[in-house]
């Protein structure tokens, strides 16, 4: 093998190298993903626009954390996605205990709850007010999504895969 032909693969290595670097350390991880599906996020809120949407809806202070709302729409349906980051995953998963435990009850606008293993991760799963509900904690996020029923399955499939 000549010294040219050597210093050409070795280029050739050294460019693919850097190509696959760069390809994999720009896929970064969305918080909301602009699309999932066919459903387009058409609207975010933040900061504290988001806390106090998301205390009213509890009729109470329940947010010191940073939230963010997420809405997905298209002509078959909508689905509206609730991120509280934490300081660290434990404290993430804490609130998914505390918060799953207290819309479990039989008083509760939400039925048939259940949890499943999802990718190894504990999802909580729900109905009502007509939709599905899915809340689960990854890494330092707690999220909620509330999704058209017969959207449901594929959403959140598609939404954990570009979260994760």
């Amino acid at each position: 093998m000549t010294k040219k032909f050597q210093s050409l693969i070795f280029i050739s290595l050294l460019i693919t190298g850097n190509l696959f670097l760069f390809q994999h350390c720009s896929q970064k991880k969305e918080i909301l993903p602009e699309k999932i599906n066919d459903l387009m996020l058409v609207k975010t809120i933040k900061g504290e626009e988001a806390k106090k949407y998301i205390d009213k809806l509890h009729f109470q202070p329940v947010s010191k954390n940073e939230n963010v709302i997420g809405y997905y729409e298209n002509l078959s349906g909508e689905a509206i996605v609730y991120v509280t980051t934490y300081p660290d995953q434990k404290e993430a998963k804490i609130d998914f205990e505390k918060m799953t435990e207290k819309i479990s009850p039989e008083n509760s606008v939400f039925v048939y709850p259940q949890f499943f293993d999802y990718k190894g991760n504990k999802i909580y799963k729900c109905f009502g007010m007509g939709m599905s509900h899915f809340v689960f904690s990854l890494n330092k996020n707690l999220y909620w999504i509330s999704v058209d029923t017969h959207l449901a399955k594929d959403f959140f499939e598609e939404f954990y895969r570009r979260i994760r």
